[in-house]
C-alpha cells in the first residue's frame, strides 16, 4: 500500500545512506496540478540520537539558504509520527557515480566534452553554496565537505546538480564535530584537513578536482588502496597526473 505524508503520496524508496533513505514522493492538486518530488526520512534507529536529528534538521536550514539551478533544492522541513523528513527537488537521471560505472561495462570513458561540461555546472553551484547568506545579508560561510561522484546529479534534461548536504558545515554550525572523527570520504579530503589544519572552501575545489579525475580517467586514483594507505598516499606523494590513468585528453 502506498503511504501518505501529509500532501504527498510516497512511492519507492530511490536511495538510501547511513543516515537516511530517499523516496520518491507525488503531489497532487485542483486543476490537474501534479509535482514529484523527493522525499528523505532519517532512518527510525536514529531518531533517538540527539546529533543525528539535528545534524539532519541543520542540512534543511543549510539547503533552505542556497537557491541556485545547478543545486537540488529544498521545499520543505517537515515532522510526523515517524520522525523527520525534508521534501526535495526530483531528479530524474543518474549521478554522476553511475555514469562512470555505466561507461565502465561498455568498456568505455566518458567523453571529456561531457565531463567538464558536468563539472562546469558543478562549479557553478558550488559557487552558490559558497557565496550563501543569511536574511540578513551575511554571510554563512558553508562548505559543503561531501562533494564527490556520489554527490553530483545528472539529469536527463543535461543539468547537473550538486546534492546532499548531510555533512555541510558553516558558521553558525551548532553540531560539533569529534576531533578524532574523519567524516565524508577520505580519497576526497584535501591534505591539509587530513593533517588537522583549518580548511575553508578550498575543501570543496579539492572534492570537485578529485570527482573530475575519477570521471575522466573512469576509476579513482590509487583503486586497491585502503582509507589509511590513501591518508598517506595523498599527504606524501599528492594525486598522481592524470596521464597515468592511460588518459590524452586533446589541449582545446
Amino acid at each position: 500500500p502506498r503511504m501518505v505524508l501529509g500532501r504527498y503520496v510516497l512511492h519507492d524508496e530511490i536511495a538510501a545512506g547511513g543516515a537516511a533513505s530517499v523516496h520518491l514522493g507525488r503531489q497532487t492538486g485542483a486543476a490537474g496540478f501534479a509535482r514529484t518530488v523527493a522525499i528523505k526520512r532519517l532512518h527510525p534507529h536514529l531518531l533517538s540520537n540527539a546529533e543525528s536529528v539535528e545534524r539532519f534538521l541543520q542540512e534543511a536550514r543549510v539547503a533552505a539558504r542556497v537557491h541556485h539551478a545547478n543545486v537540488v533544492g529544498v521545499h520543505q522541513v517537515g515532522r510526523d509520527e515517524h520522525g523527520h523528513f525534508l521534501v526535495q527537488d526530483y531528479v530524474e537521471g543518474d549521478t554522476l557515480e553511475g555514469l562512470i560505472d555505466a561507461s565502465t561495462l561498455r568498456r568505455k570513458r566518458l567523453p571529456p566534452p561531457i565531463v567538464l561540461r558536468i563539472a562546469l555546472d558543478a562549479l557553478a553551484g558550488l559557487h552558490a553554496v559558497h557565496e550563501a547568506a543569511d536574511a540578513a545579508g551575511g554571510a554563512l560561510g558553508i562548505v559543503h565537505r561531501d562533494v564527490s561522484t556520489q554527490n553530483l546529479l545528472v539529469g536527463r534534461d543535461g543539468v547537473t546538480r550538486l546534492a546532499d548536504f548531510g555533512i555541510a558545515k558553516y558558521a553558525q554550525s551548532s553540531v560539533v564535530t569529534d576531533a578524532r572523527y574523519l567524516q565524508g570520504r577520505v580519497l576526497y579530503m584535501p591534505p591539509e584537513y587530513l593533517g588537522r589544519r583549518p580548511v575553508d572552501r578550498r575543501f570543496d575545489i579539492y572534492g570537485l578536482g578529485i570527482t573530475l579525475w575519477i570521471a575522466l580517467a573512469g576509476a579513482p586514483p590509487w583503486p586497491e588502496a585502503s582509507d589509511a594507505q590513501i591518508v598517506r598516499l595523498a599527504t606524501t606523494e599528492g594525486i598522481p597526473p592524470l596521464s597515468e590513468s592511460g588518459l590524452a585528453v586533446a589541449p582545446p
